[in-house]
């Protein structure tokens, strides 16, 4: 690796959590823990033909880049909706941008994250199910793997339920009147989430959420 990266002090203290890191730093930053995540799992990290868009737009976007609406055309009030191929390294670039948080000491970067089918898994197991659609409806969350989760059990409507278009309803009203984010990875399309959730759901993905496609050629990045 070239020469040290200057954090601008930006984990100088605890009191300083908050400030923001510029593009360049994140880039940096994002290179060396996704070389440190992917040699955890026995990979190699490349950026090639098939990731370097995204990456660019990744980091812009976490980076609060203003370029990433004035060149792309994009928000940066909403949150990221990441799609594309099993293994293309959707869940572990969020999750890269998680340990930046932790181990840089970035709150503003930090979000929660859950894998769909156990939202599924914790409504039906609680017998207070609205307080889990409640839960999952709050604040800024990564939901993993959208599509994959099967039905849930819903005594009340007798039968099985998507109580995914539940949450998102919720958390769409969340976003108009409180800016919460949400951030999604899946391998379904645009077509695929309203063929599952519906036209209504889809209408709020495109207000909520830039989509990020993400796909890989050859052998996966997982």
């Amino acid at each position: 690796m070239s020469a040290p990266i200057s954090f601008q002090k930006i984990v100088q203290n605890n009191n300083q959590i908050n400030q923001s890191m510029n593009l360049i730093t994140l880039k940096k930053i994002f290179n060396r823990e996704a070389k440190i995540l992917y040699a955890e799992r026995n990979k190699v990290f490349t950026v090639d033909s098939d990731n370097k868009n995204f990456l660019k737009l990744l980091c812009k976007y976490f980076a609060k880049d203003l370029s990433f609406e004035t060149e792309h055309g994009g928000s940066l009030n909403k949150g990221l909706f990441i799609y594309g191929n099993p293994g293309s390294g959707k869940t572990t670039s969020l999750d890269i941008i998680r340990n930046i948080s932790l181990k840089y000491n970035i709150r503003q970067l930090w979000f929660p994250k859950i894998e769909a089918y156990e939202v599924v898994n914790k409504y039906n197991m609680d017998k207070n199910k609205d307080s889990v659609i409640i839960n999952y409806s709050k604040g800024n969350f990564m939901f993993d793997d959208i599509g994959g989760e099967h039905s849930a059990n819903n005594i009340h409507v007798f039968g099985k339920e998507d109580i995914f278009i539940r949450i998102f309803l919720s958390r769409y009203n969340e976003f108009v009147n409180k800016g919460t984010k949400t951030y999604i990875t899946s391998n379904l399309p645009m077509p695929a989430i309203q063929k599952r959730y519906g036209e209504r759901v889809e209408d709020r993905f495109y207000e909520m959420f830039n989509l990020l496609e993400l796909n890989v050629t050859g052998e996966g990045r997982r």
